[in-house]
């Protein structure tokens, strides 16, 4: 705050707004709200890169090493970009009957179209501007809603079920 002169947090929340961009405080609304629904997928697809592969990792009875091939494996699943993780996952996502899926491709488009540009004229979402018209801001948010919903539904019957039989397999018959 000091090297802006600024006295007050709300002072410097609002000068440092100013100066890094244009936007009305509805179009910051709006930019905001497309990196949080962004940000809804890109959380769901990294939940399932990491119990996909975390069942892969070797790990044994030495927790001090476990702990340690966990954060290497934690560090690798948290970098990887949005795109890495949907190029493989869209095939995955196409072969479900889960037509909401469709909609990531158009929510990342728009968001990397606000993320990498200034006018906000430029950012669609399916052919409309989320900016300008309140119903493709609305159904950006509802296609998320509904991807999320989907997403969870193939996690936990490719993931969660499989662990959920086999725990009642072992219920029933005992330890393999």
């Amino acid at each position: 705050m000091d090297l802006l002169n600024l006295k007050t947090p709300e002072d410097a929340y609002r000068q440092v707004k100013e100066l890094a961009s244009s936007l009305s405080d509805d179009e910051h609304v709006i930019r905001s709200c497309i990196f949080d629904l962004h940000a809804v997928v890109e959380l769901e697809m990294r939940r399932i890169y990491y119990h996909v592969f975390k069942a892969l990792l070797f790990l044994t009875n030495d927790e001090t090493e476990n702990e340690k091939t966990l954060a290497r494996f934690e560090r690798a699943v948290d970098r990887l970009s949005f795109m890495d993780m949907y190029r493989v996952l869209r095939p995955i996502f196409n072969s479900w009957p889960y037509p909401d899926l469709e909609a990531i491709e158009s929510v990342n488009d728009t968001r990397n179209r606000i993320a990498h540009g200034s006018d906000v004229r430029a950012v669609l979402y399916k052919d409309r501007n989320p900016f300008f018209d309140p119903d493709a801001f609305a159904q950006m948010y509802f296609d998320v809603w509904a991807i999320k919903q989907s997403i969870t539904k193939l996690y936990d019957w490719t993931i969660e079920g499989p662990k959920l039989r086999l725990r009642q397999y072992r219920q029933k018959f005992g330890e393999l």
